[in-house]
């Protein structure tokens, strides 16, 4: 990933976190899956990923390599989050339902983020 559109996705750009999301999503989804070893709990990881990178933008690197580590880094959090709120609640997790692609409920998501910024005063480079 380049400086300048690491730099970019740091200072809020809807598109350049979407490039970063189409990316590196299929890489964190496989390393979701391997993690949980379920295809409805991995999407929902990659989900929470990427919301959670875009709350955690400004703590990319802006001169670093690639941002895979990083990105994995969150996804392994996410995946410990949701088998603590799992035995928590005593859920299991849903098995291979069928539910939304990851990357569609995560464009819908930064979608909904892109409409809201601009009503909060934050605009995009």
């Amino acid at each position: 990933m380049d400086t300048g559109l690491r730099r970019r996705v740091r200072t809020g750009d809807h598109d350049a976190f979407a490039a970063l999301f189409e990316a590196y999503a299929p890489s964190v989804h496989d390393h979701a899956y391997r993690l949980t070893g379920d295809r409805t709990t991995a999407e929902e990881a990659v989900s929470l990923t990427f919301l959670e990178a875009w709350r955690l933008r400004t703590a990319l690197d802006a001169d670093g390599g690639s941002p895979r580590p990083w990105l994995f880094g969150i996804a392994t959090n996410v995946v410990r989050n949701q088998r603590r709120a799992a035995r928590r609640h005593g859920a299991v997790p849903s098995g291979d339902a069928a539910q939304p692609h990851a990357s569609k409920a995560a464009v819908a998501l930064l979608d909904d983020i892109a409409l809201a910024a601009p009503a909060a005063g934050c605009g995009s480079s």
